[in-house]
């Protein structure tokens, strides 16, 4: 009874008055790849949340770091999309997107753990700290995921981890087609949206919307459209990315 009580009030909270400034835009921060499939996902997931409660965002791609920072003083919003909470920041808990972290290679292996990883040279981008982490592996830091992929064309590497949707875009658009991997997945995790806790009753409203996007299907629903409308691209050998609609 407890648990549909709760259930009924949150669901009241999209009913509230919206915040009075609910016409200025919302500024939120996330990772410099600007052309990763997955911040895309997410930031159209939230678009279209926050649209529900009458907001529009906006997204700055900035260091890692200086993202955070700028979060939790209020300088931004809140960070667009990230794989745990961070404290100073409120932790809104319907995931935006389900990575999949991808095992690529030149040739055939058999990947089925972090252990299985050992024997091998990887390449992975340096601000993820899910693969830095295992400093008994031998790691090669990378800036972004195209230069892990021309590591191992050229046999520089064994391995490139990575985001597998990711991977498969920037694949396509370098006209490299003879990665191996992507079946082959050593850790699965969600991203979550995490706002500044000035926008407390926002987030709460949000939750509400983006449970329902999930129960849905439209979260899902989304990710398949970025991803056809990101590989469509590659495709015909744009030399840019799907421009976000918020530029």
């Amino acid at each position: 009874m407890r648990t549909s009580s709760l259930a009924f009030w949150l669901s009241l909270l999209v009913l509230l008055p919206l915040n009075t400034l609910a016409d200025k835009l919302l500024r939120f921060g996330t990772f410099q790849n600007a052309h990763s499939p997955a911040l895309h996902i997410c930031e159209q997931v939230l678009r279209e949340a926050y649209a529900k409660l009458g907001r529009s965002i906006a997204v700055e791609y900035l260091p890692g770091e200086r993202s955070l920072y700028w979060a939790r003083s209020g300088r931004l919003d809140g960070e667009l999309c990230r794989g745990q909470a961070h404290a100073g920041l409120l932790f809104v808990p319907t995931p935006l997107y389900q990575w999949q972290l991808g095992v690529f290679s030149n040739q055939p292996l058999s990947i089925q753990s972090w252990a299985d990883l050992k024997p091998y040279k990887i390449a992975y981008e340096r601000s993820m700290s899910i693969i830095s982490a295992h400093q008994e592996l031998d790691l090669v830091p990378v800036n972004n995921i195209e230069s892990g992929i021309l590591l191992l064309s050229k046999n520089r590497v064994d391995i490139l981890l990575d985001d597998y949707n990711s991977v498969l875009y920037a694949a396509r658009k370098m006209k490299i087609e003879h990665l191996l991997g992507g079946r082959q997945v050593v850790e699965r995790g969600p991203i979550y949206h995490l706002p500044n806790p000035k926008h407390a009753l926002l987030a709460m409203q949000l939750e509400v919307v983006l449970a329902q996007m999930a129960r849905d299907g439209r979260i899902e629903q989304i990710e398949q459209e970025v991803m056809a409308e990101f590989m469509l691209e590659a495709a015909r050998d744009d030399s840019t990315a799907p421009a976000s609609s918020s530029h």
